[in-house]
């Protein structure tokens, strides 16, 4: 009976901790970084960075049990590879060419060889609805270069668009709402009606497909079609979320993720107010939340004025120090910046200038770079007298998910015991403090 209790607990907590394994070829792209990401509600998750070998190949493992999209990008995420994977293996081939992934091959993977049929279907489907119309108009019907248009028509109309898979199926059925347009009070009711339903009923194929951002955006874009005043599309917006927030149930992960989308779709300097309201009430939520409504409100809260900034930890001592809590000063300056951004370069000689008085006057610079290329990074901040890191991955980078960068330079000015004074984007404006 033990032995027999044992062997339930092992497939329990393998259950548990079910996951899968992307094994892949870039048939051109040795020893270099591949980042891994997958879907999870409104926006991507880095899993890992991984290094090819001398032949372009990898392998990583997704490290929990996960229907959606897994993206392949290069470092710099200018080439994005798509796969769908059901919780299953995946092992495919391919070649980087011009910043795009060509000449795709699948070996493992049902849902993924189903999805890469899906794309090259949906790709054909929207030549002949958008770009064939247009041809044709162009000829008349008698010519041969019509008929062959036309010919073409018919052939892509018979192919078989059903799929049986269940993750694929679910894939083509809410890309088609998402992709779907409203221009009338009546077609944007509608499409409210078929948005709300999905993000109340669907199971979590809708995070891992990485179609939330968008419908709940085009929900409220719905909300308000034919408003006419701001004050019109505050209060209708208000509105709208609340009743998204009790529908999708702001105590689950669903609601949460919700809300998450919510931060990230409304403009801080359109609606400071109302985003407000929401950051309160989920400071005020005593179950257990999402790590990424953690990060929205870790980010909110450390970056307020008064309040102690996060933490931001080192993977190596720096002139000393292991974080910037270890950095002893009577003020510091926290830069978020780049080598690749134009803006930064244009602002550190000034930063240079400023930095000789203000550690004389016992304050010091940490700037964290979101560079993705080491020599880059190096040659740009070897003259800097500051402490200075970077961990490679620019946005990923954890810390600009603490503070919720956004944009570089970002400078924040902070007092000896971390709490922040000013946020700004040019030393200049902290001159006077």
């Amino acid at each position: 009976m033990k032995k027999a209790i044992a062997v339930l607990v092992i497939i329990f907590a393998c259950t548990l901790n079910a996951q899968f394994k992307v094994t892949g070829e870039i048939k051109n792209y040795p020893e270099k970084d591949v980042l891994v990401r997958i879907f999870d509600g409104p926006t991507d998750v880095l899993i890992n960075k991984v290094k090819t070998d001398k032949n372009g190949k990898f392998s990583v493992k997704i490290p929990q049990k996960f229907s959606g999209i897994v993206r392949l990008t290069d470092v710099t995420r200018h080439a994005a590879l798509d796969l769908l994977s059901d919780n299953e293996d995946l092992n495919f081939s391919a070649k980087l060419e011009n910043n795009a992934f060509v000449d795709l091959q699948i070996m493992e993977g049902e849902t993924a060889k189903g999805f890469q049929k899906f794309s090259t279907l949906e790709g054909l489907m929207d030549m002949k609805s958008n770009i064939f119309p247009v041809i044709k108009s162009l000829y008349s019907e008698n010519d041969e270069f019509y008929k062959a248009i036309e010919k073409e028509e018919n052939r892509i109309g018979q192919l078989n668009s059903s799929f049986d898979l269940p993750l694929l199926k679910y894939y083509a059925s809410i890309s088609k709402l998402a992709n779907s347009t409203f221009d009338t009070k009546i077609s944007a009711e509608t499409h409210k009606h078929k948005v709300l339903t999905r993000l109340v009923n669907d199971n979590n194929y809708l995070e891992g497909t990485g179609f939330m951002f968008k419908l709940v955006l085009d929900y409220l874009r719905a909300s308000i079609l034919g408003a006419t005043s701001q004050d019109q599309i505050n209060s209708t917006i208000e509105k709208e979320i609340d009743e998204l927030l009790v529908k999708t149930d702001l105590e689950t992960p669903r609601g949460q993720k919700v809300l998450s989308t919510v931060f990230l779709a409304l403009p801080q300097d359109q609606f400071a107010t109302l985003l407000e309201k929401y950051y309160a009430k989920a400071n005020a939520l005593t179950c257990e939340i999402t790590d990424e409504l953690k990060s929205n409100l870790a980010a909110h809260n450390g970056t307020t004025i008064g309040n102690v900034v996060p933490n931001i930890v080192f993977d190596q001592t720096i002139k000393g120090a292991k974080s910037l809590y270890d950095i002893k000063a009577d003020k510091k300056i926290i830069i978020f910046w780049a080598s690749w951004c134009p803006a930064c370069n244009d602002e550190m000689p000034f930063v240079k200038e400023y930095y000789r008085n203000f550690k004389l006057e016992g304050g010091e610079i940490l700037s964290i770079s979101l560079d993705i290329d080491e020599t880059e990074y190096k040659a740009a901040s070897n003259d800097f007298e500051w402490i200075s890191y970077s961990d490679f991955l620019q946005w990923d980078t954890q810390s600009v998910k603490d503070y919720g960068i956004s944009s570089t330079p970002t400078l924040l000015l902070v007092d000896k015991n971390n709490k922040l004074i000013k946020k700004a984007s040019h030393i200049s404006e902290l001159v006077e403090l």
